[in-house]
């Protein structure tokens, strides 16, 4: 007989809503091994945080040990938000305190935190995918990237060919044999990686695997692993899971029917694999969708009906609602996004909806959405762009990308990066560019003659040298351009000033792989360079961003259908099903790789139709209230033949349309505004502190400060500090001993010229002992280092790490270290030492003591963490979240504004020295 649930187990199971009795069952289950699969619309999430809840308030699991996996950071966010809201609903702020210890997020920011706590990693950086590419760019000559073929097509498929071998762990003694160029190649790639101490993601899984086979102990804590998304791992991230799982229960949710991700390397077989690995193994179907209305989900079940082989359950109706599916056949392109703009206006225009209750979802944006986007655009319809193409569908950053271009002497322009014929050279460019500035920026100089010459005397002061990195160039030319002008109080001018921002991180993203290892700047060389990597790779890879703070903008979301996964709308259009968009043409076609195809499963990468049938089930399922299938039967003066997919769906229950109508107004389920809790690093809240638009400027426009040499000496002394406590406190090291095998092991500025490096190391080796003589007896206190703190505080979760804890035998003292370079006051790093006081306070720790620690100068200054001072903090800091959360940026120039990175751009820090 079945056992009563415990009260706290009941609230968990119930509220805020019931769970289904399925969801109740993957909740409670007492296996050690599960399976759950969660069709679409079928609260897995929900029921993911109510495992975890039950876990940590039922069973008293220590939060650090529970791990939980999800695909995106937004998914991390989302979960972890949902915990903190029933923990600290159901058992009190205290237990939220501890949470911190509890890891969830992606499994690459995993591997990441376990390389640095755990195999020495912690004074290694992380180029994310574009960085990458500009690196390879960089360096694939010396491999030999450049003996034939297209040198950007083979740096491409060099990295695609590297995310096979470390995504399917192919055996290095099969690449040697059978791949002997490929492989000498990939060992001097790694041994630059090394060089320069990057890591990649796909190497810091393949490494985390090596690290943690042979040393599983690090893994002792972990008893509960949960993994999201689980049908869109790969075979490296399993044997991550398998390990971590050795001692631990193993969680899993997925949905067959959504395996999308086979030309990145997932690999759906892993989901069936899991039940044969694991005796034990419970499957628990959940099957109902809360999601859509009764026609979608049975156009979505019918649909499943076509997938080969195909077992799972059908979704169940939940909703009462009948809901609505059309299909539509338009005259061509352009008359089918007329249409659908007449739909929209007609559905926002007569109150149904807002803007963002909309999604035009695409198998391909840079294929299919341009005769929409400039429709919208033309009507001042607001949307927001997806799609690798996205950020430079605006003309403003066009502009931007071709001005560049045309810095470089051998500059050129390509709309599309394979039409060679078709490019513009010289002045050309800048004519473009011009006509785009003013077609795409809302203020400024309406004079084209005046903006020519400004932008010519600017170029001047690029090639002398004037400038000591690309962003510095940047800005001044956005000034140039008139950007003083743009008022971020208009919603128009901030999506330009964010998406400006955005393009700011393709130089970023250039200049950090070309600077590594402190390569000097060659103003000619780099431009030409730049060139290449905006005409190659960042002109079709870039996504129009629009910063956290417009996350809810009242805009039409222009995605693709893998954008839109985990997603939901109330009205969703699916257009231009078409033969060769959709599927798409490029299915089946052989890829080039730099190992023979029998090495490994090559067709998964190249795609097939059953891939592309599963695309358009997500597509269908992102629907909850209506959804229009939409095709067009000529373009550019071509017939145009009807998507095969058309076939099964108009045979199925999808309504055909009269496009010389319009669509009924349904009643939709519009979206409700988020309650979700946000995470804000320490430093966030002191950044807002320093200047609200400086704040939105970096944290949510994504605005970079600026390439220096000098960038990393902090950081790395922060580093060899943390080596050095550990080295006395683990090892038995004397003190000079400690920091100077700490100095000698891992002090690096990844920018800095050797020579100058070796010089700084030296004086920065005769600083740190001089440091520690001074504070010998606090060295031997330290008990632990970058220590995360993380509790709730107002409608948010505040995070950070705090330098070192030192403990006296009656309380603890929390230290941060400030190098003398850092753009941070006393009082500022007083703020989050604060924070951090207030945390381990909640925690029940007895904090006695804060203080900063100067490393150059020697000496240590007490910062005041007495009750009022703290709770002052919290209360400061309690306002800046809920002006955050309002949106309140208000410019406050003053004296920040000599420390501040977008001087240079920031009109009222112009308007200030004009005062002063």
């Amino acid at each position: 007989m079945e056992q009563p649930c415990s009260p706290i187990t009941q609230r968990i199971l119930s509220e805020p809503k019931p769970l289904s009795d399925p969801q109740k069952l993957a909740v409670l289950c007492k296996r050690n091994h599960i399976r759950i699969i969660a069709g679409a619309g079928a609260g897995k999430t929900e029921t993911l945080t109510r495992r975890i809840v039950y876990l940590l308030l039922e069973k008293q699991v220590e939060p650090s040990a529970i791990v939980a996996f999800t695909f995106t950071e937004n998914a991390a966010e989302s979960m972890k938000s949902r915990i903190y809201e029933r923990v600290k609903h159901l058992g009190g702020e205290e237990i939220c305190a501890r949470l911190g210890d509890m890891y969830v997020g992606t499994i690459h920011g995993y591997c990441s935190r376990i390389l640095e706590e755990h195999f020495g990693y912690g004074d290694y950086g992380v180029l994310d995918e574009r960085q990458e590419m500009a690196f390879i760019m960089r360096v694939g000559w010396s491999l030999g990237l450049g003996k034939n073929g297209f040198y950007s097509a083979n740096c491409e498929a060099f990295l695609n060919t590297l995310s096979v071998v470390y995504g399917e762990m192919l055996p290095q003694n099969r690449l040697e044999s059978h791949a002997p160029d490929f492989y000498r190649m990939f060992r001097s790639y790694e041994q630059l990686l090394d060089e320069h101490k990057r890591l990649t993601f796909d190497r810091m899984i393949s490494i985390s695997v090596e690290k943690l086979a042979e040393n599983p102990e690090v893994l002792n804590s972990v008893t509960h692993l949960i993994v999201d998304e689980y049908q869109d791992i790969n075979r490296a991230q399993e044997r991550l899971i398998q390990l971590i799982g050795n001692g631990a229960s193993i969680f899993i949710v997925g949905d067959p029917r959504q395996t999308i991700y086979q030309w990145r390397g997932s690999d759906e077989q892993c989901f069936d694999d899991f039940k044969h690995n694991y005796a034990d193994c419970a499957t628990i179907p959940i099957t109902e969708n809360r999601r859509s209305t009764r026609q979608v989900i049975d156009l979505a079940n019918s649909f499943s009906d076509t997938f080969r082989g195909d077992e799972e359950p059908h979704m169940d109706k939940v909703r009462e609602e009948e809901g609505a599916t059309y299909g539509i056949a338009l005259e061509n392109d352009t008359a089918e996004a007329v249409w659908i703009c007449d739909q929209i206006e007609r559905y926002v225009n007569g109150g149904i909806c807002s803007f963002k209750d909309i999604a035009l979802l695409f198998r391909s944006v840079t294929t299919s959405a341009p005769p929409f986007i400039d429709e919208m655009r033309r009507r001042g319809i607001p949307c927001i762009v997806g799609g690798k193409v996205g950020l430079f569908r605006r003309p403003e950053i066009r502009s931007l990308g071709q001005i560049f271009c045309w810095l470089s002497e051998d500059g050129f322009w390509q709309e599309n990066r394979w039409d060679w014929k078709n490019r513009i050279t010289g002045d050309e460019i800048l004519t473009a560019a011009i006509r785009n500035w003013q077609e795409g920026f809302p203020a400024g100089i309406e004079n084209a003659e005046l903006l020519e010459r400004s932008i010519r005397l600017w170029k001047e002061s690029v090639l002398k040298g004037g400038y000591e990195n690309f962003t510095e160039a940047y800005y001044q030319l956005l000034t140039t351009l008139g950007y003083h002008f743009l008022d971020p109080a208009d919603p128009v001018h901030a999506a330009v000033m964010a998406n400006v921002g955005n393009f700011g991180n393709i130089l970023t993203d250039f200049e950090t792989a070309n600077r590594l290892g402190g390569r000097g700047a060659d103003w000619p060389r780099d431009l030409k360079n730049l060139c290449w990597y905006i005409n190659m790779f960042a002109s079709s890879k870039y996504e129009e961003h629009p910063g956290d703070e417009m996350d809810v903008v009242n805009a039409v979301n222009v995605f693709t259908i893998h954008q839109s996964k985990g997603l939901e709308w109330p009205l969703v259009f699916i257009p231009s099903m078409v033969t060769r968009r959709f599927p798409s043409s490029m299915v089946g076609r052989q890829r080039d790789w730099f190992i023979p195809r029998n090495l490994f499963d090559a067709v998964k990468y190249e795609g097939d139709l059953e891939s592309e049938r599963k695309l358009l089930y997500v597509a269908l399922t992102r629907a909850k209230d209506v959804v229009v299938v939409s095709r067009f039967t000529s373009a550019g003066g071509q017939n145009r033949g009807s998507s095969e997919f058309m076939d099964d769906l108009d045979e199925l229950n999808l309504q055909e349309w009269n496009p010389a109508t319009s669509l009924p107004l349904y009643p939709l389920r519009v979206s409700e505004a988020s309650d979700e809790l946000r995470t804000y690093a320490a430093t966030e809240i002191v950044d807002y502190g320093k200047c609200p638009h400086f704040y939105r400027l970096r944290h949510l426009w994504g605005y970079q400060p600026g390439l220096s040499k000098y960038l990393g000496y902090g950081s790395t002394l922060h580093f060899c500090m943390r080596t050095a406590a550990e080295l006395m406190r683990e090892e038995g090291y004397s003190v000079r001993s400690a920091v100077s095998t700490a100095i000698g092991r891992n002090f690096y500025m990844p920018f800095m010229p050797p020579k100058r490096m070796e010089e700084i190391k030296l004086n920065a080796r005769r600083n740190l002992i001089r440091f520690v003589h001074a504070c010998e007896e606090d060295m031997h206190r330290i008990r632990e280092v970058e220590t995360r703190i993380e509790f709730p505080l107002q409608n948010a979760i505040v995070a950070g790490k705090a330098d070192v804890i030192l403990h006296d035998g009656y309380g603890v003292e929390i230290r941060d270290y400030k190098a003398t370079d850092a753009a941070t006051t006393t009082e500022e790093v007083a703020t989050q030492i604060r924070l951090y006081a207030h945390g381990l306070s909640t925690l029940g720790e007895t904090v006695r003591n804060g203080s900063v620690g100067f490393l150059e100068e020697a000496l240590v200054e007490a910062v005041d963490v007495g009750q009022e001072t703290v709770a002052e903090t919290v209360r400061r800091t309690e306002e800046r979240i809920s002006d955050i959360e309002s949106g309140r940026f208000t410019p406050c120039p003053g004296q920040f504004c000599k420390r501040c990175d977008y001087s240079i751009i920031c009109r009222w820090k112009a308007c200030h020295d004009e005062r002063h």
